[in-house]
């Protein structure tokens, strides 16, 4: 029996969304920073990234290293670039996305990462869900610059109505709602403290599933 979905077509974060790679991305920028003599404890981190981004998360500690944030970034992508592998998806992505898809959907993914976000999806045996990609090798703006949306969403004619954008953080709700396109929060573990921007607010992609 299908699933009924409460929007047809489906835009998907990758980090931290359809994969936990929090672990791994946490523990690579402990590691970065302890290669200028910083100690940061890695519950620090994990939550600064989880309610701001890598790259805030990295600018804020760079005030405190001889070195620019550029520098402490391109450290941190050598050192997690070989760990990325261990990231696994969240459970019930495999369910959703085929959902999606059994309902008459489509689902998109729209990331910061780069072709390595479609290389786990392939080796989870996902990437058949997917109707097509934005990683960051397509050199869009960032969220919540709407830019990457609207091209897919123009590219597919889709039902702007009937769509929506779900990501861990509430810039990924905002890029959403600048798209025209509702927008669901993903906060796993409670951190997000302004859950207002959100159409919905989920813990479990389980949720997702109408009966």
């Amino acid at each position: 029996m299908k699933k009924r979905m409460q929007y047809r077509d489906y835009f998907w974060d990758f980090d931290g969304n359809l994969y936990n790679t929090y672990p791994v991305m946490t523990t690579a920028l402990h590691q970065t920073l302890a290669t200028w003599g910083l100690d940061v404890a890695e519950a620090e981190l994990y939550h600064a990234m989880r309610r701001t981004s890598v790259g805030q998360t990295i600018r804020s500690y760079a005030q405190q290293v001889p070195v620019t944030a550029t520098t402490i970034r391109q450290k941190y992508a050598t050192i997690e670039a070989p760990q990325i592998g261990q990231a696994r998806p969240f459970p019930y992505v495999r369910e959703v996305c085929q959902a999606v898809v059994q309902a008459g959907g489509r689902n998109f993914l729209l990331t910061h990462r780069n072709q390595v976000a479609k290389q786990l999806l392939t080796r989870d045996h996902l990437v058949q869900y997917f109707t097509d990609f934005v990683t960051g090798d397509d050199d869009f703006p960032r969220k919540p610059d709407p830019a990457s949306l609207n091209y897919l969403c123009t590219k597919h004619n889709v039902d702007r109505h009937a769509a929506v954008m779900v990501g861990d953080r509430t810039l990924d709700v905002e890029a959403g709602h600048n798209a025209g396109l509702a927008g669901i929060l993903f906060d796993f573990d409670d951190l997000i403290a302004d859950h207002t921007t959100a159409d919905q607010v989920i813990h479990c992609f389980r949720e997702l599933l109408v009966n």
